[in-house]
């Protein structure tokens, strides 16, 4: 009796389709996925000024709010300086407010905020003088629309 040889069966899995998969694979998950984008503070800002573009302001015409490293602010408004705490963002609309009725459209309110101060204060500051609104007396609505944006590294 002779014996037959045993024959080696090949166990492999097929990769023939494997780069078909992975291209469909990718394909679906570019088509399905969404890119969000990064999401700052709107605000227009002005182009780099020469030198002979400089307007120079009365100081009575500028409401200076500046924010510490601490996140404390200290308003100056004709003549008078005031410290607040991080908390009381209402009285800085209020008193943007009594200044623009006094100023009218000359009124240019500077934000100084220190590079080491929490971002959310800076922020806070910013939504109150955007919701500066007044009515001026001869009808006219009034808003803080000329805000200079300046960090500081030094207090």
């Amino acid at each position: 009796m002779q014996l037959r040889e045993k024959r080696k069966s090949n166990h492999a899995i097929p990769t023939s389709a494997m780069g078909d998969v992975a291209f469909l694979i990718l394909i679906f998950f570019l088509t399905a996925t969404v890119f969000t984008k990064d999401k700052g503070l709107k605000m227009l800002l002005p182009e780099k000024a020469e030198l002979e573009d400089i307007v120079q302001v009365k100081p009575e015409n500028i409401v200076m709010i500046m924010i510490n490293p601490v996140g404390a602010i200290r308003i100056k408004a004709a003549g008078e300086e005031k410290d607040l705490s991080p908390h009381e963002y209402g009285e800085i609309k209020r008193i943007v407010e009594e200044r623009l009725l006094e100023r009218d459209t000359l009124l240019v309110v500077s934000l100084r905020t220190s590079k080491e101060a929490p971002y959310k204060n800076m922020v806070n500051v910013l939504d109150q003088i955007k919701l500066c609104r007044v009515t001026a007396p001869d009808g006219r609505e009034l808003r803080a629309n000329k805000i200079s944006l300046i960090p500081t590294s030094e207090e």
